[in-house]
């Protein structure tokens, strides 16, 4: 019997450059990948690709299969390194349960309970696959309502094996659990324990009272560890039960002994790592994580979660490119659509801001283009889109963005019109959306010891007044703004931590106060080493002040910081520094460099 296979060539094309580029054309000409074999059931055929947005399609198809309701999966080759042997004598029912526990491990929910279903399609009676179509479907959201039994089709595909039972009581996912109860005596003793253990947690297993099935479960997992201790998903589960905020990190430790690229393992630990607040200590498992899964998208996004906090702008943009690469590839071939893929928009977006922190703006736009093209248009996006228009003086653009805005959100029209006023020197018109901002609107979004919208107004504030002579007491905000959010987690996610600072220092050399202008640069750089305009400013500054040397490394690392950016976009930005720190006096010395910089009460 054959399995579907998805062509190498096509869904793991090499990378190089921005890969989702090259494949945009190709998706449109490449022929679909046909059946090795005839023998087995043929996938829903598959609908030309239609714009749609989110939430627009259910996935669930009327040819789709029994419990899912989703079309048969295909094999994608070199998905997943990752293997666990179940009890099955179908080699295809193998193939489709390590794909699905590739997915799995990845949070695609919709892939592993459509290749578990399709692996019991090869082997009914494989207890394991049973499990982990329960697990994923209980994850993905699937399997709640109770099915009617009359279209309901044979598990095996018409393959003369077993079918379904003609009445059901429960939700399809419960049924897969009580399958995969029912299956135990054809499972390895390991299966056996995977499997009473879940049941135990789920209320399922005789005799345990609620307040129990933790630890059953758990005592049951230990038994398994104890005879099995090279079983990785005997160490995953128990993980998932551990308790307390860092009980689950041995079991994952413990689990990457036995095998040091497991997908599973390596994913939680990126999450751990960045939730508790050290990235840095997570960044070799988000490279064991994209070595253990080459074919999935998550997996080269998941770097982004660390790499835009410790600096790692290179690497993130192009995996974060690599990871919407492999998901075009994906929908295209197994039929998905956009709005039935929870990752793709959150990869677009942190794709989107790791090109616009590095200058790639041509790229960004692309990537624009695709979100539209699918309905995603949200603030975050939004924002994005309106530093490109801003970094490329493109006023025509961001004075549309913003009146476009003015009917939704009038305090954020207001805010973004005065950073436009504010970038051409237009004082009169930001003291005009400054008035509009202070008149209130929609309230911030609280953060540590302040709100965004109080971030905004100080900010919109203090450039101004530096830019009317008054750069004393514009810094004197900036200084307020950064000492509210240098050390706040959440405002320092995505690459955004360094840009108070950056806007600190590009407001006192328009106020012409070298001293202030060089903390706030050398401060952005400090919690940002890709920071451009930290690099450009300090310079344009040092350049300004004869210190030759200064200026010298310090373009050179912006050079570094935006390699890849487009170099007419990358001129504005250093001619625009240049102009700024011409209003610095030639003869006033910055705080020598080495020395540290005072604050505001010891000068």
């Amino acid at each position: 019997m054959g399995i579907h296979v998805i062509p190498r060539s096509f869904a793991l094309s090499a990378f190089g450059g921005l890969g989702f580029l090259a494949i945009a054309s190709a998706l449109e000409t490449a022929p679909m990948p046909r059946l090795v074999d005839s023998s087995i059931q043929k996938a829903a055929p598959v609908s030309p690709p239609t714009k749609v947005g989110p939430g627009s399609r259910s996935p669930i198809r009327k040819d789709g299969m029994a419990l899912t309701g989703l079309s048969p999966a295909k094999v994608f080759p070199d998905l997943c390194k990752y293997r666990y042997r179940a009890s099955t004598p179908s080699e295809q029912c193998q193939t489709y349960v390590d794909q699905a526990l590739g997915f799995y491990y990845s949070y695609v929910w919709i892939e592993a309970a459509r290749s578990f279903e399709t692996a019991l399609k090869h082997d009914p009676e494989c207890a394991f696959a049973w499990l982990g179509l329960y697990r994923a479907m209980d994850k993905w959201g699937g399997g709640t309502k109770v099915p009617s039994a009359a279209p309901f089709l044979a598990i095996s595909g018409g393959l003369g094996q077993s079918k379904l039972p003609d009445r059901f009581g429960k939700p399809a996912k419960e049924y897969a659990l009580e399958q995969a109860k029912t299956l135990m005596p054809k499972a390895s003793h390991r299966e056996q324990l995977l499997i009473t253990a879940k049941l135990q947690e789920k209320g399922m297993w005789p005799n345990v009272p609620p307040d129990e099935r933790k630890k059953k479960a758990t005592i049951t997992l230990d038994e398994l560890l104890t005879l099995y201790e090279d079983d990785e998903e005997g160490w995953f589960a128990r993980a998932q039960i551990a308790e307390g905020p860092n009980s689950s990190v041995p079991f994952y430790k413990a689990l990457l002994k036995v095998n040091p690229i497991n997908p599973a393992a390596n994913h939680e630990l990126v999450h751990h790592y960045e939730n508790m607040r050290r990235p840095a200590l997570g960044w070799v498992n988000a490279e064991k994580y994209i070595e253990s899964s080459p074919g999935i998208p998550h997996a080269f996004h998941m770097q982004a979660h660390l790499g835009t906090r410790i600096g790692k702008w290179g690497q993130t943009c192009d995996w974060s490119s690599r990871a919407v690469e492999l998901q075009l590839a994906y929908h295209k071939f197994q039929d998905v659509r956009p709005s039935e893929d929870h990752q793709f928009v959150h990869h677009l977006e942190i794709l989107t801001k790791s090109l616009v922190h590095d200058g790639r703006y041509a790229d960004a736009l692309k990537i624009k283009k695709v979100a539209q093209d699918n309905g995603y248009t949200g603030a975050s996006f939004k924002h994005e889109w309106f530093r490109i228009a801003l970094g490329q003086r493109d006023w025509a653009e961001a004075g549309k963005m913003i009146e476009a805005m003015r009917k939704s959100d009038k305090a954020g029209a207001a805010y973004y019109g005065a950073l436009m006023a504010l970038e051409k020197g237009d004082t009169k018109g930001a003291q005009a959306e400054l008035d509009i901002l202070r008149q209130g609107g929609a309230k911030g979004v609280s953060g540590k010891g302040g709100n965004k919208n109080d971030y905004r107004l100080w900010e919109v504030q203090g450039r101004l007044m530096c830019q009317q002579g008054n750069a004393d007491a514009g810094c004197k905000l900036f200084r307020r703004i950064v000492e509210k959010t240098k050390d706040d987690f959440s405002h320092h996610a995505w690459g955004a931590g360094a840009y108070y600072m950056e806007t600190w220092g590009t407001a006192a050399l328009e106020g012409g106060i070298a001293a202030e202008a060089e903390e706030g640069f050398t401060e952005a750089l400090a919690h940002d080493a890709g920071s451009v305009r930290g690099a450009l400013g300090m310079w344009a500054l040092c350049d300004r002040l004869g210190r030759n040397d200064e200026a010298s490394r310090y373009l050179k690392v912006a050079e570094r910081c935006w390699s890849k950016a487009d170099r007419k976009d990358y001129d504005a930005i250093k001619s625009a520094m240049a102009q700024r720190a011409a209003k610095v006096p030639a003869a006033v010395a910055a705080v020598p460099s080495g020395e540290p910089n005072l604050s505001e009460g010891e000068r």
